[in-house]
């Protein structure tokens, strides 16, 4: 299997103080994992910073070992009863990719999409019934030739799925480049519909 990658980090009329990392991480045990993170907190850079540190820190440390279990404890660490006080909690979503096997977890406002050779659909996740923790989990298994699209409100709310899917569905996930380019330009149609907020997305296609 192949994987293509691309990102969008856009500041809009602000600054883009939104985190995100998409790491491939090679294992001695099994096959590779890649993983997505996005955090969104409009008003704190440094917050947004501090937990895509974290959990690069959490996935090298992890490597060969329990990953999803690992990440988790980021809703825990950055939520109402670790590190945050009296703020809103930041946005927060993992997307760990393991071969064909995908799995979510996500906090707030930033959606899921997955695109395939017909359509556009969002994946809806359900929350997590532990008191401790306040996200919520989806899971499944990706056909080859699918798109996984990870990104904030601001990139989704004036966006069309058949614009999504033109321009990120598997067939034109021919490359790296290609892929960025398409991105860009889904970003230039959310600026000429009125977007004025930083926007922030991250495609990954598995061919």
């Amino acid at each position: 299997m192949e994987y293509y990658a691309a990102t969008l980090r856009e500041p809009g009329e602000k600054l883009n103080n939104d985190g995100l990392m998409i790491k491939a991480v090679h294992t001695k045990k099994r096959s590779d994992v890649v993983v997505m993170v996005l955090s969104a907190h409009k008003k704190a850079a440094k917050l947004n910073d501090k937990i895509i540190r974290a959990a690069e820190k959490m996935i090298y440390k992890e490597a060969d070992g329990d990953i999803e279990n690992c990440l988790q404890r980021l809703f825990i660490r950055f939520g109402k009863g670790g590190l945050i006080r009296r703020r809103k909690n930041p946005d927060i979503t993992i997307l760990i990719l393991k071969g064909i096997n995908y799995h979510i977890m996500n906090r707030g406002n930033n959606r899921v999409m997955r695109i395939g050779r017909t359509g556009a659909t969002e994946i809806h996740c359900e929350n997590v019934s532990d008191a401790s923790v306040d996200y919520c989990y989806a899971t499944g298994r990706l056909s080859e030739g699918s798109t996984l699209i990870v990104g904030t409100q601001s990139f989704y709310e004036r966006q069309l799925g058949a614009d999504i899917h033109k321009r990120m569905c598997p067939q034109m996930c021919i490359d790296n480049e290609t892929m960025q380019e398409n991105i860009e330009y889904l970003r230039s149609l959310l600026f000429s519909r009125g977007e004025e907020r930083p926007v922030t997305a991250a495609a990954l296609c598995m061919k």
